[in-house]
């Protein structure tokens, strides 16, 4: 069946439950909590078809995750919408409403209504990539705040050196994970990939790791071969 023609399930994503909202055969909302965990939700896959449903799903990093690739294991459609994109609905709608079940209705009728594209999964080597430039954004920043909080300390003229030693050596730590995380980022032996990543870092002031983190290498291997 075609996705324009499939009723769609809207997913409210927090760190404990998600929340769907979808119309049953007979197009009567329903509202359902279910834990974020892998044993519920393939529960509620289980009771569903592929054929009459697909989902929507708000993107909120990790948290929903697993309902996405879940979904898609399972052979759902499967789309992620951007919360800001929803909020920009709820204006439109003016709808001011604020509760699990009623963001649940409305990323569905904000997928009824304009049918966002279904989610392409990432290839795992890309998946990997991202999680450790990730990570590595992580550390430079608590690096960068750590400095800031030093350089600070050492206006005060009362120093305790004992803490000034602490500081420092977090910043020591920090550098070496820094590293470490740095010579572990994947060496994608992929052609393609290179050539763009190449192409990319040609661009002046474009490094190593800004270059992987550029859109056009966020992709699987199998959308590479399309640009």
């Amino acid at each position: 069946m075609s996705n324009l023609l499939k009723k769609v399930i809207g997913v409210d994503v927090g760190a404990k439950f998600l929340t769907v909202s979808f119309n049953d055969r007979c197009d009567k909302n329903q509202v359902h909590n279910i834990e974020n965990n892998q044993r519920s939700i393939l529960a509620f896959l289980k009771k569903i078809s592929t054929e009459d449903y697909c989902f929507v799903i708000e993107a909120t990093g990790n948290y929903s995750s697993r309902v996405l690739h879940l979904s898609l294991s399972k052979g759902f459609e499967s789309s992620l919408i951007n919360c800001m994109s929803v909020k920009h609905f709820s204006r439109m709608k003016n709808i001011i409403t604020k509760t699990d079940a009623e963001d649940a209705k409305l990323i569905r009728l904000y997928g009824e209504m304009f049918r966002p594209e279904i989610y392409v999964p990432k290839s795992i080597q890309i998946e990997h990539l991202d999680q450790e430039i990730k990570l590595l954004n992580d550390l430079e920043e608590e690096k960068r705040r750590y400095a800031v909080k030093l350089k600070a300390l050492r206006y005060n003229p009362h120093l305790n050196p004992n803490t000034e030693k602490h500081y420092e050596k977090r910043l020591k730590q920090l550098e070496k994970e820094i590293h470490e995380v740095e010579t572990r980022l994947p060496k994608l032996q992929d052609e393609e990939f290179k050539e763009i990543k190449s192409l990319i870092q040609s661009v002046s002031g474009i490094g190593e790791k800004t270059s992987l983190q550029h859109p056009i290498l966020q992709v699987n291997a199998e959308l590479l071969k399309l640009i």
